[in-house]
């Protein structure tokens, strides 16, 4: 009897509708006398798959049961129509109404206007099919940071409205207008930057802009910047059109050229001989920088094989056949494959003669003839080339480990610029030798991530290079590989004790960034030798000292403002604000006319009636103001505990900050038994003519990737983005340079 009374449940279906007819129009219609087959359910195991039932034949009493429950479902669905409808959809990139949110709410809409749902699908489905929806937005594009500050509004300029006449404007203007426009042409990377298509743009304008747009934009052609139209550009300058209006060979001044991209100059089989036409048909050609860009820092040795490309002969047969006077070259190791006797050879030539800079990069000495007593080394065969050339002025070594203490006394004596970088074993002892014995018309001394250098060259500077302007070193030290920890420094320490530097007179920019490795004496040390020299600097406009000093946080902090409001109050200069009524002619005159000058008279009387008023105690006193200001002791009277407020925590609780300023510093130096505004007073004579004052004390460790805040941003591109056909290699622009008017 109990297994006739059991009844057999037809299989639900909980695929979802494809189309509108799949939904049951009306609830009544499922209890009526025929009901529609209902679809297997779909599963991903074969075990759990049943076959279709067949049709119950429904009695009266049965249909009337399920009238009832369609009517219930009718009425709750009802009250479910009055609710919102909450959508996991992703906010839209261009909404900035809503910054956090990750949902968004919408009204439901109209029962007539909205598909029914499925009677028979459980509440539990449809909130797994909601999350499934809502998990696919997982990795969808963050939506970009917007700035937290406000923008400013633009200035606005009372003005005229005269239109200067810039085609009347001489062309040696026009050429500096759009020079300082247009730098840089390209990154660091050769990708080619906007100002190349504007200065194409500027030069179709008009007739009078041609030329010197032109001229900006040749006189360095961006050729490996170009990659599609490079070949082009490369024949336009070796053989311009007849018809052209501006003569472009004659405006190339400077060649910069990739030497691992060489053999893509134009193609494998004719690249050589373009190079050599190339330099041919320039006829005013004064520097050619052959490089390869991956001799910057960190200075790791390239992770692939490439192809390599020597110098052709073809080039220097070029060379030797054409007029031209370099005054610039670089000789690169890994593109020359002869000895240094052949390069005496080419300094010889009168393309080489009037050579003023020459720039060495990874050249190092051959152990064979340091070996061989009776052969000359590689030192002696450099110095040997060097000597021929009876115009150079400046030298320039990068990752070189020649420049060392036997190629030094080999340097020629009217050296104006000697710049040193990542050379490893240059030292302070033979630097401080050559500067003693050759740098007496040393003008400018660049000395940045050599590993070997302390700054013990530093205390006879004043001697040694009387007429030096510019000193510049980065103490910051890169791995030899990724994978080797090899970049502390090789000298034991940047100071001794007792060494005081000295700083000559005609110093106008002094860069020293990451000193460290020394004690807190020597430090001392070092920041008072440049206070105590301040009024011998009358020339120095740009100061930055960036070093480490290794002592405990809250001494540091202390110490850092102590100097900081030195180094301040010496060297910076006091910027006063432009006037805005001489902005233009028009407000200039209505200043003028309307008599600002009695007006402003006016307002110092009736401002200083109304500090007299106050007693000298302003809330927006300036900090120039001779106002006396009440004392501390003053304050501690006057403060009394109160119900209704509490006492200022100004004095009270110090914030230890490693960015603080003065007022830190007055609070720390009191509680060590210091007090840096008294120090700061004792500096004797103020500088005051710095531009650019940049003091920094902290225990920052530098590495070989520095990361700033740019870096953890969200508003770069998410990679979803369309692809428009082309490698992130081989994105650059192809712009026709090639301009006839």
């Amino acid at each position: 009897m109990a297994g006739s009374l059991k009844r057999k449940r037809a299989a639900v279906s909980y695929k979802e509708p494809s189309t509108d007819s799949e939904l049951s129009s009306d609830p009544a219609q499922e209890g009526g006398s025929r009901r529609r087959k209902r679809a297997t359910p779909t599963r991903r195991s074969t075990r759990h798959q049943q076959q279709e039932p067949a049709e119950i034949p429904s009695s009266p009493r049965r249909n009337t049961s399920r009238a009832n429950v369609g009517g219930k479902n009718e009425a709750n669905n009802g009250r479910l129509r009055e609710r919102r409808t909450v959508i996991y959809k992703e906010t839209s990139s261009d909404d900035d109404d809503v910054d956090d949110a990750d949902f968004e709410v919408e009204e439901a809409p109209p029962a007539e206007e909205r598909p029914r749902a499925r009677t028979g699908r459980p509440r539990r489905t449809q909130q797994r099919l909601s999350e499934r929806a809502h998990l696919r937005n997982i990795g969808a594009p963050l939506k970009p940071r917007t700035s937290l500050k406000p923008e400013s509004p633009p200035l606005q300029i009372v003005s005229d409205g005269n239109i200067p006449a810039w085609v009347s404007l001489p062309y040696h203007v026009l050429l500096q207008i759009f020079v300082y426009a247009s730098h840089p042409l390209r990154d660091e990377n050769l990708s080619p930057s906007p100002s190349i298509q504007w200065l194409v743009q500027m030069a179709r304008t008009c007739s009078t802009f041609t030329k010197p747009a032109l001229t900006a934009l040749y006189r360095n052609p961006p050729i490996f910047a170009m990659k599609q139209s490079r070949k082009a550009l490369v024949q336009h300058l070796i053989s311009p059109p007849s018809a052209a209006h501006e003569e472009y060979p004659v405006m190339v001044k400077r060649l910069e050229l990739d030497g691992t991209k060489m053999l893509k100059l134009t193609d494998r089989t004719q690249s050589v001989n373009d190079l050599a036409a190339l330099v041919k048909s320039l006829k005013t050609l004064k520097e050619i920088d052959i490089f390869d860009p991956i001799d910057r820092p960190p200075y790791h040795p390239r992770s692939r094989r490439i192809l390599r490309w020597y110098y052709p002969d073809e080039l220097f047969g070029a060379l030797r056949t054409s007029e031209l006077r370099l005054r610039s070259w670089r000789w690169h190791s890994n593109f020359f494959n002869r000895g240094l006797l052949e390069m005496k050879e080419f300094h010889e030539d009168n393309v080489f003669q009037s050579l003023r800079e020459v720039i060495f990069t990874r050249f190092q000495p051959d152990p064979v003839r340091t070996s061989n007593e009776g052969q000359p080394t590689t030192e002696e065969l450099l110095g040997l080339a060097l000597a021929v050339l009876p115009n150079l002025n400046s030298l320039a070594f990068e990752s070189c480990t020649i420049f060392n203490n036997h190629l030094l006394p080999l340097l020629p004596n009217n050296l104006v610029s000697l710049s040193a970088t990542n050379c490893r074993f240059l030292t302070s002892e033979a630097l401080e030798a050559f500067l003693v014995s050759r740098g007496g018309k040393l003008e400018q001394l660049i000395l940045d991530h050599n590993q070997g250098l302390d700054l013990s060259f530093l205390v006879n500077l004043k001697q040694s290079c009387p007429r030096l302007e510019v000193l510049r070193m980065d103490l910051n030290f890169y791995n030899t590989f990724t994978t080797v920890l090899d970049s502390a420094p090789i000298y034991k320490e940047l100071l001794k004790e007792g060494e005081i530097p000295s700083w000559p007179s005609t110093l106008r920019t002094i860069e020293m960034e990451y000193l460290r490795k020394w004690n807190l004496d020597t430090a001392t040390a070092f920041f008072s030798s440049l206070i105590g020299s301040a009024e011998q600097l009358p020339d120095l406009r740009e100061l930055t000292i960036v070093g480490m000093v290794n002592i405990d946080w809250r001494q540091r902090a202390e110490y850092r403002s102590k100097w900081t409001a030195r180094f301040q109050k010496v060297f910076a200069k006091k910027m006063t604000s432009p006037n805005p009524n001489l902005v233009s002619l028009r407000a200039f005159r209505e200043w003028k006319a309307g008599g600002s000058m009695l007006n402003e008279k006016s307002d110092l009387k009736n401002d200083s009636s109304v500090g007299t008023e106050l007693n000298g105690v302003r809330e927006a006193q300036d900090e120039d103001s001779d106002a006396v200001l009440p004392s501390s002791q003053d304050k501690k009277t006057s403060e009394k505990w109160d119900s209704k407020r509490l006492r200022s925590r100004r004095g009270t609780t110090p914030n230890y900050d490693e960015t603080s300023g003065e007022e830190l510093g007055s609070e720390l130096g009191s509680e060590l038994g210091s007090d840096p505004a008294s120090d700061s007073d004792e500096v004797g004579s103020i500088q005051g003519r710095c531009d650019t004052v940049i003091f920094r004390i902290d225990n920052f460790r530098p590495r070989d990737t520095i990361f700033n805040e740019d870096d953890f941003l969200d508003d770069e591109l998410s990679g979803d983005e369309d692809w428009n056909g082309q490698d992130p290699d081989d994105d650059e622009v192809g712009i026709d340079l090639r301009v006839d008017v």
